[in-house]
């Protein structure tokens, strides 16, 4: 799905706006968006204390568990479920064209747009590299073997960026193993795994969508974006030089221009197949992800926003942008149903180890998704899935995964299931860090507020998990697979 101004890349999640909102809850403001991250953050903080003190394996450096040691100890890892977003990317066609957002030239990158460019390709690796090791002390997979047939398997994306994530990872896991991710066989058509209501498959209902987004915003509606995240939106001004930019100079009234003063509004085709966000969140959005892109792409320090970032709190200000559009677009209820439930109901069916429902063939024992930020987002809005991520500023990073594990526990055949956001920190990005047990990517155990066992820490019983899952499905959208 092309990243334009809207949902951003399939798909892809929110310092904005950061716990579900309900009917006729208040506007969003940015007091109470950080309240709501300090909140987010104390309980992330407790969760992480919590499973250090508790891990079932492994207990390497960085790696925590979301289980109480006393009760988990013993756990048995049965198989995974992989959820990853792509790795880095070139900018994708967007609209309007970055080239008349600002007056600098652009950097030139070394595919087509939109295309995961070698190194993405190797960073996706790393990650791949740390899985294997991780799933292999774990005795998922043999050690000193490939692995049987069906026992790993991805099924990713029809796009470029998409099928070599998969690939990518999966050399990772089981080097030299010749595996490669499977595909939808037609290039030409969506997905719908990945692209529910672009497909047609799962569509919106146009007036429903935009009382779904008004719902969240509350009274201010779209005009209070600009207010709410004017902090933002001043800066990413700044940094484009959006005055001096041809959209400004080019205007009927040059000297007026002014990036903030852009009006918000939601686009949604009479199809119910197409959403965005137009006007400057979206900009910032798509254009805060580009600059990330820079600079996890490697690129020299002047070429990355022309070397205007000035530190952590800076990439923090402008990925704002990225995040709250995220929540705003891809997490509210109504629209994470629609656009993620082929996609909970694969990952689900795959958890069960069900004969149908998922692409994961039976015996399987790590599935792959090859996916999009926003389909990240997608299923933390239907689960009620909620993070920060400390060293990142993009709450959906490249190559970052939603990881679904099922446990058992021996002692008394109940299964598990734990959910945590796997990711690459931005300089683990920036430096194309190599990962294994002893140096890992950064983890963040999430609890699903609906099937949380007490007993267990953040672990959800199987039978609860799949309770929950089938609550929060579209039936409809489940029909057409």
């Amino acid at each position: 799905m092309p990243e334009q101004i809207a949902t951003g890349d399939p798909a892809h999640r929110c310092t904005g706006p950061r716990r579900r909102r309900q009917p006729g809850a208040g506007p969003i403001n940015e007091r109470t968006m950080n309240t709501s991250i300090r909140r987010s953050a104390l309980v992330l903080s407790l969760a992480a204390i919590l499973c250090v003190a508790g891990c079932a394996a492994p207990s390497r450096a960085g790696r925590t568990q979301s289980a109480d040691v006393s009760a988990t100890q013993h756990w048995q890892l049965e198989s995974v479920v992989i959820v990853s977003r792509h790795g880095v990317r070139s900018p994708t066609r967007t609209k309007p064209p970055l080239q008349q957002l600002s007056p600098q030239p652009w950097p030139t990158w070394p595919v087509q747009p939109g295309q995961l460019t070698a190194r993405g390709a190797a960073l996706v690796e790393q990650m791949g590299r740390y899985y294997g090791a991780w799933l292999r002390e774990q005795r998922v997979l043999p050690a000193g073997t490939c692995p049987a047939s069906g026992e790993v398997y991805a099924w990713a994306d029809v796009d470029q960026r998409t099928r070599l994530t998969g690939d990518a990872l999966l050399r990772g896991i089981a080097p030299g193993c010749g595996l490669t991710a499977a595909h939808q066989a037609s290039l030409d058509k969506a997905d719908p795994v990945f692209h529910a209501t672009e497909s047609g498959v799962c569509a919106l209902d146009p007036q429903q969508a935009r009382r779904a987004i008004d719902e969240r915003l509350g009274a201010g509606g779209l005009a209070s974006l600009s207010s709410t995240y004017a902090a933002t939106l001043g800066r990413m001004s700044d940094v484009l030089q959006f005055r001096a930019s041809p959209s400004c100079t080019q205007s009927p009234q040059p000297d007026q221009c002014r990036y903030e003063a852009l009006p918000n509004q939601v686009q949604i085709d009479e199809t119910g197949r197409h959403l965005r966000l137009d006007g400057p969140l979206g900009i910032a959005s798509t254009v805060s992800e580009v600059f990330l892109l820079e600079y996890a792409q490697g690129l020299p320090a002047g070429q990355v926003a022309w070397g205007r970032i000035t530190g952590d709190a800076d990439w923090q200000r402008l990925l704002q942008a990225h995040n709250a559009q995220f929540d705003l677009m891809a997490k509210t209820p109504y629209l994470a149903q629609r656009k993620g439930t082929p996609l909970l109901a694969d990952v689900t069916a795959a958890l069960e180890q069900a004969s149908s429902g998922t692409h994961a063939p039976t015996g399987n024992r790590v599935y792959l998704l090859g996916a999009h930020d926003t389909n990240l987002a997608n299923l933390a809005g239907m689960l009620q899935l909620d993070w920060t991520l400390p060293d990142q500023p993009d709450d959906t990073p490249p190559g970052g995964a939603l990881v679904f594990s099922r446990w058992r526990d021996p002692v008394t055949a109940i299964d598990y299931v734990t959910v945590e956001l796997v990711y690459q920190s931005l300089e683990q990005l920036r430096n194309l860090t190599a990962l294994s047990l002893a140096v890992p990517p950064k983890h963040i155990p999430l609890a699903i507020p609906a099937c949380k066992d007490p007993a267990h820490g953040n672990a959800c019983r199987l039978q609860d998990f799949s309770r929950v899952v089938k609550q929060s499905l579209a039936p409809d959208c489940v029909a057409h697979q």
